[in-house]
């Protein structure tokens, strides 16, 4: 069978890789006041120079017509199955955008869906590791099985310079952003079932890294091997710091690390971050 992948504007590849791969997007929208810019067309400074300027800035999902213009455009390059992975449903109406598509085609079934329970660099884990089994010429129903299995592991946990943008951004409520700002702690945010939350916080980075280590540790339990992708934002040295410690305290993972988040999840997350997405089997 071929296979055909489709998935949204924050999956944050490299653009060699998407032409590598064939990996189709539908973007999600930068809303500035009256004007709506497409994510896939404009850059971080572009964000970064619109909040230094007090703009407001919004988000919104892609429509349906475009994620039913990639369906069709994929199904006439041959597709037999489309495979689409989005942003975890609670985050975004993405979901709900992919699965509209779908039921417009003449034949949904050719439309795989998957329902991520992560974003950004945690859905790119999801999406190396379907890239992966369809280079190597697995079935329909093994991608599918394995996939969802994966997915069914995921977490994410990262920190960020403050909580304020997430606030702003309507991810988080006012009482919970203002912790971490008003004590001067690094906060530490999950997801869980695909929703944001705030999982603890702490005073160090070092207190931080040991947090992630023992969810990890805690996760993975007998687990024979486990994918994990590491992301820097702007925060290079303790991201390489946090990487080092993976990688002394497992020895059965597959690795891989990220320095791009793209416009949208800058608007929420600000201008510095590191943290760790992971899965096992």
């Amino acid at each position: 069978m071929t296979f055909k992948v489709v998935v949204d504007s924050t999956f944050y590849l490299s653009e060699e890789q998407f032409k590598e791969t064939g990996v189709k997007r539908a973007s999600l929208n930068v809303i500035e006041g009256d004007k709506t810019h497409k994510e896939l067309e404009i850059e971080n400074q572009f964000v970064f120079d619109a909040l230094k300027h007090g703009h407001r800035l919004t988000t919104s999902q892609p429509s349906p017509a475009e994620f039913l213009e990639l369906y069709e455009e994929a199904i006439a390059e041959g597709a037999d199955r489309v495979f689409v992975m989005t942003l975890a449903e609670p985050l975004s109406g993405t979901y709900q955008s992919a699965l509209l598509a779908q039921k417009m085609l003449d034949d949904p079934d050719k439309v795989y869906l998957f329902r991520s329970r992560m974003a950004a660099f945690g859905n790119e884990m999801l999406l190396l590791e379907l890239i992966n089994m369809i280079n190597a010429g697995k079935s329909e129903q093994e991608i599918i099985d394995r996939i969802n299995h994966l997915n069914s592991t995921s977490y994410v946990m990262f920190t960020i310079e403050n909580l304020i943008h997430l606030m702003r951004s309507g991810r988080l409520s006012r009482a919970k952003a203002l912790v971490g700002t008003v004590l001067r702690v690094k906060p530490i945010l999950h997801t869980v079932e695909g929703k944001l939350e705030l999982a603890g916080s702490s005073r160090t980075h070092k207190k931080v890294m040991a947090t992630l280590l023992d969810r990890m540790k805690e996760t993975t339990q007998g687990a024979k091997k486990i994918f994990v992708r590491v992301i820097s934002k702007n925060s290079l040295e303790h991201a390489k710091t946090l990487e080092q410690l993976i990688r002394d305290t497992f020895d059965n993972i597959e690795l891989t690390f990220t320095e791009y988040v793209g416009p949208v999840f800058s608007i929420h997350l600000g201008t510095n971050a590191y943290g760790v997405s992971w899965c096992s089997e």
